[in-house]
């Protein structure tokens, strides 16, 4: 009997232990899969009636909170798709294309020249710890494999690329500070945009919207900021970013902060703070997009140059050559966003559209369960070349307005 129980206390001892170094060495991972069950159960209900891009039709139809769509075809307006295109909804990275057309713009004047070099170095400074951190490495390597950086600098011209492939958010950051913030007011005006809000730096963002560094719930910062189309929150923001630029004291507690504790907020609570980044609606950015391809967006110099970074997509991507004679495209995930910008030429029609999707607040469970498909860039590329998509998609949105 002594034996046997010698035994199971050994047994048992092992178990804790193993279990326990475990559970010990994936402690973070395990922390966060815990405090966010909630939020992973969130909209599951809708991942088996997703399992096909009809599925992601039907949610869209019935969840207009959630959804603003604007498919254009440029040769036929009268036939495009509008669904919640006058509700304001979160960039995200989007708000990039404003940076490249910025960039393209101040090239064209002289302001800068394509050979400039960036130090990856004053870059990185500007990324923040685990907040899309693994993309900043990725690009990172890419940049080094294509012989694009070197002794630790890039092109301007390659670093403009870079950031469309990979919405780098720190190289992001860098290109923002190093334009006069005068210019962000003088695009917008030059754009005739009034629903769209400008770039603002995401380290400031992710910073303003962390209640452990904030010192306040997530509740109370969204309800400190009504509006974030002001002068005074962009200072905020600017004021937030430039905590970090510096070595200091300041630095130091952030960066050791979101190296333990990320933002310090759920899932949910970090979707719901998104609100706070720059916004836009699908109405008016389907018109600058069609701006775009008209070569209309301030010059068709501007107009061709941002073209021809967002058309890395059918550059990198062979099989989009089956349904495209030319696309191009901007996409962007953050947590409970998807979004993307485009245009494309359909390889069986020749007619060219162009496209806004948002996909805005989307539960968390459901959201995990649609980016880690792509589900959302798949369907706005079907959009493009697909008329049983158009037709069911139209289909969808007439059924649900009545």
């Amino acid at each position: 009997m002594s034996r046997a129980l010698t035994f199971l206390g050994v047994f048992l001892l092992a178990v804790l232990v193993v279990f326990g170094g475990i559970i010990g060495l994936y402690w973070k991972s395990f922390s966060i899969f815990y405090d966010n069950r909630a939020g992973l159960m969130e909209g599951t209900e809708w991942v088996s009636k997703t399992q096909s891009l009809r599925g992601l039709s039907e949610y869209i139809a019935q969840n207009p909170e959630d959804v603003s769509l604007a498919s254009v075809v440029v040769t036929a307006p009268d036939s495009a798709i509008y669904f919640q295109e006058d509700r304001p909804r979160v960039l995200g990275a989007l708000a990039n294309f404003f940076i490249l057309t910025a960039y393209a713009d101040l090239i064209q004047k002289g302001t800068f020249s394509e050979a400039d070099l960036i130090s990856w170095e004053q870059v990185s400074v500007y990324q923040l710890p685990d907040v899309d951190q693994a993309v900043h490495i990725e690009s990172y390597n890419y940049a080094l494999k294509s012989g694009w950086l070197q002794d630790g600098s890039i092109k301007l011209s390659d670093a403009l690329q870079l950031l469309t492939i990979f919405n780098n958010l720190a190289l992001a950051d860098y290109l923002w500070w190093n334009v006069d913030r005068n210019y962000w007011n003088e695009l917008k005006e030059t754009l005739s945009l009034t629903e769209t809000e400008m770039p603002l730096p995401y380290s400031g963002l992710y910073i303003a919207i962390s209640p452990g560094i904030q010192e306040r719930t997530t509740s109370e910062i969204l309800e400190n900021w009504p509006s974030t189309n002001s002068p005074e929150f962009r200072n905020h923001i600017a004021e937030q970013s430039g905590r970090i630029v510096e070595e200091s004291p300041d630095r130091n507690q952030i960066i050791e902060y979101m190296k333990n504790y990320r933002l310090g907020n759920t899932f949910m609570e970090e979707r719901d703070a998104l609100a706070l980044f720059p916004k836009t609606t699908a109405r008016e950015m389907v018109q600058v997009m069609q701006d775009l391809w008209a070569n209309e967006v301030i010059s068709p110099e501007v107009s061709e140059q941002v073209k021809s970074w967002m058309r890395w997509q059918i550059e990198q991507h062979s099989e989009l050559k089956k349904d495209f004679t030319d696309y191009g495209a901007l996409f962007d995930t953050r947590m409970g966003l998807l979004n993307g910008i485009d245009f494309g030429t359909s390889a069986y029609t020749g007619d060219t559209t162009v496209q806004v999707l948002f996909f805005d607040r989307i539960p968390i469970g459901f959201w995990f369960h649609m980016s880690s498909l792509l589900m959302n860039q798949d369907f706005q590329q079907r959009l493009i070349f697909d008329p049983a998509m158009i037709e069911q998609v139209q289909k969808e949105l007439d059924r649900n307005s009545r």
